[in-house]
């Protein structure tokens, strides 16, 4: 029994400091999947970029990927936002360069400045919202950069879309070896699929955001497809990294195992794309 009532059964120890501590202070956590920034219709508490900083120190959250809300809906603003965010507080946020290819005019010249922002890391891709495939040609000279470069491209993923589905995700990863394909929400109501590709293929990810809150999916993702191939992500501001680090301590997988989800398999993949 803890100090807070919580009897714990053969418990982790990343888990038991959380429930005594309320906080995991020795193993800094790494979020994968972020916005900032006011949504339409929906408001958001701690979008803000200040308060998001609060709540990284508050949470021990050495740092964190973004791609604003600004970034993903407004193509007057593109990616302006993140700039900003990345040269306020270097090392602490990187970002995702969003691409809309319903307004794809400045895509070339973007790729050009790509370079000359440090924080960058890859490209973020919103397919069922923008309605445009994850497979169409208005995307190539994205894939091509990002695969000539080895970087990231965290794309939103969901079971059965005409848009986004894993399908796609295995059709692009086998064409595009280097890109570090990370499946946003991990493709809900074709799980079994995706986890099936990471398992599968060296260059594809799942990624926890969303999902994570299914009873048993983390422990049967990390059975299937090894905790290398998990990353932690949140939708911050929209849920609480608490909430998403919960599921992972207490899914039943080991500390080396909750170790590379929360931070591990991070800071590996920033080092490959040499960050």
């Amino acid at each position: 029994m803890n100090n807070i009532g919580i009897k714990m059964t053969n418990p982790s120890k990343l888990a038991e400091e959380f429930v005594e501590t309320g906080k995991l202070g020795s193993l800094s956590i790494i979020d994968m999947h972020t916005h900032m920034g006011p949504f339409y219709g929906t408001y958001l508490p701690e979008a803000g970029l200040d308060r998001m900083i609060r709540m990284m120190d508050a949470e021990n959250i050495e740092w964190i990927i973004s791609a604003p809300h600004s970034a993903l809906f407004d193509p007057i603003a593109g990616n302006s936002e993140i700039v900003r965010a990345m040269v306020q507080h270097p090392k602490r946020i990187y970002g995702y360069y969003t691409f809309n290819p319903n307004y794809a005019d400045g895509l070339e010249r973007d790729l050009a400045d790509f370079g000359r922002h440090p924080g960058y890391v890859g490209f973020k891709l919103l397919p069922d919202y923008h309605k445009y495939p994850l497979t169409g040609d208005k995307l190539t000279p994205l894939y091509e950069f990002a695969n000539d470069n080895g970087l990231l491209l965290l794309s939103h993923t969901w079971g059965h879309s005409p848009y986004n589905p894993p399908r796609m995700i295995d059709e692009l990863a086998r064409r595009y070896p280097r890109i570090k394909f990370l499946m946003g929400h991990s493709a809900p109501g074709e799980c079994d699929r995706a986890i099936e590709l990471a398992a599968e293929l060296p260059n594809v990810y799942l990624e926890l955001c969303d999902t994570h809150r299914l009873n048993g999916i983390v422990r049967k993702m990390v059975r299937a497809a090894t905790s290398e191939k998990v990353l932690f992500g949140t939708d911050m501001p929209w849920y609480d990294p608490h909430y998403g680090l919960g599921c992972v301590l207490f899914s039943g997988i080991d500390d080396r195992e909750i170790a590379n989800i929360m931070h591990h398999n991070a800071v590996r993949l920033l080092e490959e794309i040499g960050k």
